[in-house]
């Protein structure tokens, strides 16, 4: 069985164990029997490894995983279980590391990997990028169009509102004979004037 992360060979195994599940939510349904259940997707899955690093190299081997634990970054994963390859990145989850006394080249580790799974991307800035350009020019057109229309309400309750003495001319007539009087203010010198023509 072949294991390596982010290029550690990890090829003196004691044993593998993987989790893996199911997401679901359960909907009680009056009348039904037992419960209807709703699939969410899946967590991740989650790999135990224990082994030993042993021999000269050992210690940059063990060095190299806990840099991959303190990196807390996605790193290459390469797995053969039941004939069949793995996801490509994990995560260093945990790593567990113990020492026998007189065996300095020999650590016996236990590491905890998670599947990684990329963020989604980023939503878009621009709101109005996925709508049709004619769509936009319509709703503008339609503003357009209910603006004008209020114009033309707030012009037509403006000619209403001047015109509520309009069925009754005792209210206009002072100023009606007002407007009388100061175009004939002169007559009177005019007609003089005819008089001794004549």
């Amino acid at each position: 069985m072949a294991l390596e992360i982010a290029g550690v060979a990890l090829d003196k195994l004691l044993g593998i164990d993987v989790t893996e599940g199911a997401r679901f939510v359960r909907h009680a349904v009056p009348g039904l029997q037992g419960e209807y259940a709703q699939a969410l997707g899946r967590p991740s899955v989650h790999i135990r490894v224990r082994g030993l690093f042993y021999g000269p190299g050992a210690t940059d081997a063990m060095a190299t995983l806990r840099g991959h634990l303190l990196g807390r970054e996605p790193v290459d994963f390469i797995c053969e279980i039941t004939g069949q390859g793995y996801f490509s990145q994990v995560l260093v989850d945990r790593l567990d590391l113990a020492q026998r006394a007189g065996r300095p080249d020999e650590f016996e580790f236990e590491c905890a990997l998670v599947e990684y799974v990329p963020p989604p991307p980023p939503p878009a800035t621009d709101v109005f990028a996925g709508i049709d350009a004619g769509l936009l020019d319509e709703a503008a057109a339609m503003m357009d169009d209910v603006q004008n229309a209020l114009a033309e309400v707030a012009a037509l309750a403006d000619l209403v509102a001047g015109a509520s003495d309009f069925g009754n001319p005792a209210t206009r007539l002072p100023a009606m004979l007002d407007a009388v009087k100061g175009a004939t203010a002169g007559a009177g010198g005019v007609l003089t004037g005819i008089r001794e023509l004549l």
